[in-house]
């Protein structure tokens, strides 16, 4: 262990076990199963070997990690959570629910593994929705594969492929996300030709049900919408009050922003100053900055109503790049 607190406190003591820079990264990386030295290295870009052999050392004497030998043909040596390290679940979890407040758009230079969503996916199940069940689902997103096992009202989301999958679908990330935001539907997917699906679509309309986004549900929190509110730029809505409504196919969510705060809501909006009218696509590539708004409104993939010194406003607030100049 490093340094201490020093305090006589549950949570002080907590962080003198997981509070170490990159610590609780490693603990979500093996939340998703045991993983050898160099998928850790893999799955954790800019950790140097020296510090993820202290922490994992300080996590084994910790009791929270544990080392084995997995046996032929693999034979290496696998890290994993202990059932002490297994109890930190909720808590990354939830952690999750609340680092999507400060998500945004991608920053310069930032990297990005599908793996690092997953805790989304659990942070938004259901388990309501799934007494009584017992399926697994498995999903390959570009190239990246992983499965999501749902026992009674439980879920269990792993790296790699899964023996008994009771639906597999192969799809990129884009596809992926919309299906889940179910602003897709997996089977117009299939027909378009961008997802495969090995299985019956019954499989995969309880996988979406109960994984899914649940808009109506969560205000879409976890969803697009709440995506869209990441990107919200409190600074650049000072002396704002309007509403900006966004119509993604048939989907329809507004913002109503007021002097540097935004509130997001389905459905549409009674006094928009602008809208923005796009698919799901596009507005993926508008958040997270690698499309301008110029070139979707050039190239047909956008459009907007309303007051156009509202839709610059509107733009500013949510860090859209207007043009390539910027």
């Amino acid at each position: 262990m490093g340094r201490s607190y020093d305090q006589f406190c549950p949570a002080a003591r907590a962080l003198d076990v997981i509070g170490g820079r990159w610590t609780l990264l490693i603990v979500r990386e093996l939340l998703l199963g045991p993983r050898r030295y160099t998928d850790l290295v893999a799955g954790l870009p800019g950790i140097g070997p020296n510090v993820l052999a202290e922490r994992l050392r300080e996590l084994r004497e910790a009791g929270v990690v544990s080392r084995s030998r997995v046996p032929p043909p693999a034979a290496s040596t696998v890290y994993e959570l202990t059932a002490l390290g297994e109890a930190m679940r909720p808590v990354v979890d939830e952690l999750t629910r609340w680092g999507l407040r400060f998500l945004g758009a991608p920053r310069p230079g930032e990297r990005f593994r599908l793996g690092w969503l997953l805790g989304c996916v659990r942070a938004g199940f259901r388990p309501e929705l799934a007494r009584g069940l017992h399926e697994t689902y498995e999903f390959r997103v570009d190239g990246e594969v992983f499965h999501l096992r749902v026992d009674d009202g439980t879920l269990d989301v792993r790296h790699g492929s899964a023996g008994d999958a009771a639906c597999v679908v192969s799809t990129d990330l884009a596809t992926f996300m919309a299906v889940g935001a179910r602003l897709l539907a997996v089977e117009d997917a299939v027909e378009r030709g961008i997802a495969q699906l090995e299985g019956g679509l019954d499989a995969v309309a309880r996988a979406v049900a109960i994984l899914g986004a649940h808009l109506e549900a969560t205000n879409g929190r976890y969803g697009v919408i709440g995506a869209v509110g990441a990107t919200f730029r409190p600074d650049a809505a000072r002396g704002v009050h309007e509403t900006y409504e966004f119509r993604i196919g048939d989907f329809l969510f507004h913002a109503r922003v007021d002097e540097g705060t935004v509130e997001m809501n389905q459905g549409p909006a009674s006094d928009p100053a602008a809208t923005l009218i796009t698919d799901l696509a596009t507005l993926l590539q508008l958040g997270a900055g690698t499309l301008t708004l110029e070139d979707a409104f050039a190239g047909g993939s956008a459009t907007a109503e309303g007051d156009p010194e509202a839709g610059l406003r509107m733009a500013a607030a949510f860090g859209v790049v207007l043009d390539g100049s910027e």
